[in-house]
């Protein structure tokens, strides 16, 4: 073996172990996730890396990204010496003598997409020679030498059955649908986005349709629009909320903007979702401290806002049910932690509108 090697793979969350691995979660009062991607990700950002090494992940490994005492020059070969050396290679990469051939693997992909055990959007090209691939460079993060093909988003048509309202760290009014559930691409699918009460009332979606269902990207699944000619005179239209469902304050619409507003910003369900987001990822990237644990933690008045965060004692936490010494003690370790974040991290994670990484950074 060479005497340094870094490895570059991806992991995933394969389709036979998810639904069993939510459920799972769910028993134990544990986060669930909306889909093998997030379930992937949430997985690898456990701060308990025993949490991780339980979790059913997988792993691919398809480049280098530093390495002494070997020289392979071809993408390909590349792939053969991974392989050789124990490294995980997926079974399905190909070699490509021409365009042609490209194309062929992007349709046979097409057709089997769903006969495969992980989430794919796609297939990537790739130049064989790297030195040359490497000279072209960079767009952003994505290198010229490369190619991602995106498969067309599957849809599938269901039932929608109801339509729920979720209230945003901000105040929108998210109308969310709830479906009979459907498999898109290997997931089954029981909500979906209908993005705003206009949306709605312009493709005239009813409770009650035949919906066309979209999956964008394989992550997001959103409605397209209703089948009409399979109404049957039962189907309800949906009217926009006069008040809130969580706190019964008026609803108000901004000038300028279709989304729809609680106007009251102690809003129980606006106070858990500006916690969500503080400790998010791209905030103060608490991962221990998830939705759940927002919405327990508000309902049994040991958190009113996210500055409270800071003030839980680890008794208040191992009398809640679920809360055994190593939970807590991850949560507060994953709190700690969060201190030592910079103060534009800080500034976005207060959920300030307009105010992102990007502008916190600039003020700052």
């Amino acid at each position: 073996p060479p005497p340094y090697l870094v490895v570059r793979g991806e992991v995933f969350f394969p389709l036979d172990r998810f639904e069993a691995f939510n459920e799972a979660q769910a028993a134990n009062g544990e986060r669930t996730y909306m889909n093998p991607r997030n379930a992937a990700s949430g997985s690898l950002r456990q701060l308990d890396s025993n949490i991780t090494a339980n979790r059913p992940l997988a792993l691919l490994c398809y480049d280098f990204v530093a390495w002494e005492g070997i020289d392979i020059p071809r993408q390909w070969a590349r792939l053969a010496y991974l392989r050789d050396m124990g490294f995980p290679v997926s079974p399905d990469v190909a070699y490509c003598a021409n365009l042609d051939e490209v194309a062929a693997q992007y349709e046979r992909w097409e057709a089997h997409r769903n006969e495969i055990n992980y989430e794919v959007d796609g297939i990537v090209v790739k130049i064989n020679d790297r030195p040359l691939a490497d000279s072209l460079g960079f767009v952003g993060k994505d290198p010229r030498g490369a190619l991602a093909m995106k498969f067309p988003a599957l849809e599938k048509t269901t039932r929608l059955l109801d339509v729920k309202v979720n209230v945003g760290r901000t105040g929108v009014l998210a109308p969310a649908a709830v479906l009979e559930p459907v498999e898109i691409g290997g997931v089954v699918v029981q909500n979906a986005t209908l993005h705003n009460y206009d949306e709605i009332a312009r493709k005239d979606i009813r409770i009650g349709d035949r919906v066309w269902v979209k999956r964008a990207g394989e992550v997001i699944p959103y409605i397209v629009g209703p089948v009409t000619d399979l109404r049957d005179g039962s189907e309800q239209v949906v009217t926009p909320p006069e008040r809130c469902p969580f706190c019964d304050a008026p609803v108000v619409r901004v000038p300028g903007e279709v989304a729809l507003y609680c106007d009251n910003p102690a809003c129980p369900e606006q106070l858990v979702r500006r916690v969500e987001y503080f400790v998010s990822r791209g905030a103060m990237d608490i991962g221990t401290f998830g939705s759940q644990t927002a919405a327990l933690l508000f309902e049994k008045g040991l958190i009113h806002d996210v500055a409270d965060i800071y003030y839980l004692q680890r008794d208040d936490l191992l009398a809640l049910e679920g809360y055994k010494e190593k939970k807590v003690d991850n949560l507060l370790a994953g709190i700690e932690a969060s201190k030592s974040q910079p103060p534009e991290r800080l500034l976005a994670a207060l959920g300030v509108r307009f105010v992102g990484g990007v502008v916190a950074g600039l003020l700052l």
